[in-house]
């Protein structure tokens, strides 16, 4: 049942007391505005606007790297404290993530979640807490492929490769199978491997590159679980917190939503904000670097309401995804298979002369269709996982295959366009803040469909010939389990996700030369000497890559440049 809201006093409080809470972690972490920008220290080095996975990461960053020379960091984030990690590190708190909905209803969903913009696809928004998605994210981190990245600029690419092993190791991808093993796991691997070959389009199988810390990094430490970017900021600003405010180098203030970036020659001079509903002007020198890390929809809104180009909201990309769940007898993936199994997690990459895409294969004996009933989560009562582990003796093993494919950006055509995606400031409605929301346009191209199809018709063959005969599987759709498999039609019905559900929009500011591209190779404007990205809206292409390990090393890339 409800309660009632609480209403600050005028009385002054060390911790800040709710109903149910004493808020200390919000004031361990947080910082009220006067606290970091009146208390007689330096200008800020770099100005971080949001703290979610990239920004969060980004300013952990130059505040580590720039120890040196006393770099100072503010990060402002619309939102406010929720969880310190992420949520499936924590018991069953009833934390998840919102439905998509095609217009914001005005108040919060899921306690966080909100959608700034409108557009012609349905789509869950943002989180607006700190970590933001961070805290939420299915944990899949695969590289791009070196065709990929063929496509991006040399620089970039060589940067990409030489970094990607360093980020695996921090958000817990590498090593791979200290998180995902056991007998159901080798089997699968191997079953898979062998009948890759006879399938077309399918290219590789891989272990499964999963952001989770199964093991601790070291001897005597604890393994951090699911990677967000929470955790290494709050141990950021924890560390800085040792110092008084006016020589402290880490400032995180919440409930500040940027409104708008004003320049004078080429320059970000000053930011305008509405901290807690109070409207607030923040001064920035020339040296200070503004860093836009708001998602790639709102960093792009805020370019184009600031200092916009005629490039800015063109090459929207984000991902075609499927989600097929089948079960298959035990015997059929390998005669030996003992009777409790655990979670298995395999990566299956493919490509055809539409583009690329891959499988994202999880499994396990669950009498259900859900494949992940032990994936992803902390269950702190072992009577309960003894019960769900008896539990998972059928004779059939549960797979979910999720099919991501890439979008093609476009980048020649203007923006509005009728024949592709894109991004620009809707002439028709205004936030609460006075300022033109974005519009969104996501719609696929003839090329898009028929690399959906292609990839749905591979992971269909996959699992047959996993199966080896009709006989051993049986397909979940129509809402029950079905012999008969279902047709290309019946899969995009009912098995394919809306455009704007994947969480992976990008490409709308894409990093390149002068002329031809939005940002540089280090996600600086081109036509602004101290305006920064480090989000997915960087990508020069989308590939089928879950974005978040090349989004964190392009973050990396981007506060190396800063410092």
């Amino acid at each position: 049942m409800p309660i009632k809201k609480l209403i600050e006093d005028s009385q002054p409080t060390v911790v800040q007391e709710t109903t149910f809470s004493h808020d200390v972690l919000g004031r361990y972490i947080c910082n009220t505005w006067d606290e970091a920008i009146n208390n007689g220290g330096a200008p800020f080095d770099a100005i971080v606007l949001g703290s979610g996975m990239f920004g969060a990461y980004c300013a952990e960053k130059i505040y580590r790297q720039g120890a040196a020379r006393n770099k100072r960091v503010l990060v402002l984030e619309a939102g406010a404290f929720l969880v310190s990690e992420h949520i499936q590190n924590l018991a069953r708190i009833g934390l998840k993530v919102a439905s998509s909905v095609t217009s914001d209803p005005g108040v919060p969903r899921e306690t966080v979640w909100g959608l700034p913009w409108r557009g012609n696809q349905a789509s869950p928004g943002l989180a607006y807490c700190i970590g933001g998605r961070s805290l939420y994210w299915g944990g899949w981190a695969p590289r791009l492929t070196s065709a990929d990245q063929t496509l991006w600029p040399l620089a970039i690419s060589s940067y990409l490769n030489a970094n990607y092993s360093q980020v695996e190791r921090e958000i817990g991808v590498t090593p791979s199978t200290d998180f995902i093993t056991g007998a159901l796991y080798t089997a699968l691997l191997a079953r898979l491997t062998t009948v890759s070959l006879t399938v077309t389009n399918i290219d590789s199988v891989e272990e499964a590159p999963i952001a989770v810390q199964g093991e601790p990094p070291a001897s005597g430490l604890f393994s951090f679980d699911k990677y967000s970017s929470a955790p290494i900021l709050v141990d950021a600003i924890r560390e800085a917190a040792g110092s008084s405010d006016s020589t402290r180098r880490l400032f995180l203030v919440p409930r500040a939503h940027v409104i708008h970036l004003n320049t004078s020659a080429g320059t970000v001079n000053l930011i305008e904000v509405d901290v807690a509903g109070q409207r607030k002007f923040l001064s920035v020198p020339s040296s200070c670097a503004v860093i836009l890390a708001m998602g790639a929809v709102e960093s792009t809104r805020v370019a184009l309401l600031s200092f916009p180009t005629p490039l800015m909201g063109r090459n929207l990309m984000a991902h075609l995804r499927t989600n097929m769940t089948v079960r298959i007898r035990r015997s059929a993936i390998a005669p030996t298979l003992p009777s409790q199994l655990e979670t298995a997690a395999v990566l299956v990459r493919g490509s055809t002369p539409q583009g690329r895409f891959h499988l994202q294969f999880t499994a396990s004996a669950s009498p259900t269709s859900a494949s992940d009933d032990l994936l992803f989560r902390m269950i702190p009562d072992m009577d309960l996982l003894s019960s769900i582990l008896n539990a998972q003796k059928s004779d059939w093993v549960a797979i979910t295959v999720r099919g991501l494919g890439e979008m093609k950006g476009n980048k020649a055509s203007p923006v509005p366009n009728s024949v592709g995606s894109w991004i620009n400031l809707s002439p028709f409605e205004v936030d609460e803040f006075g300022m033109s929301r974005a519009w969104v346009q996501l719609v696929t191209t003839p090329n898009d469909d028929t690399l959906w199809n292609s990839m749905d018709q591979a992971a269909l063959n996959l699992v047959q010939q996993v199966a080896g005969s009709p006989g051993n599987i049986e397909y979940f759709y129509n809402g029950s389990w079905q012999t008969l498999p279902p047709s290309l039609s019946i899969i995009s019905q009912q098995m394919h996700d809306g455009l704007g559900t994947t969480h992976h929009e990008c490409g709308t500011l894409w990093m390149g030369a002068p002329g031809s591209s939005v940002t540089d190779e280090n996600g600086r404007f081109h036509h602004i000497s101290n305006a920064y990205v480090t989000d997915l809206s960087l990508f020069p292409t989308a590939g089928s890559a879950n974005p978040v390990l090349i989004g964190l090393t392009l973050a990396r890339k981007v506060a190396s440049a800063i410092v």
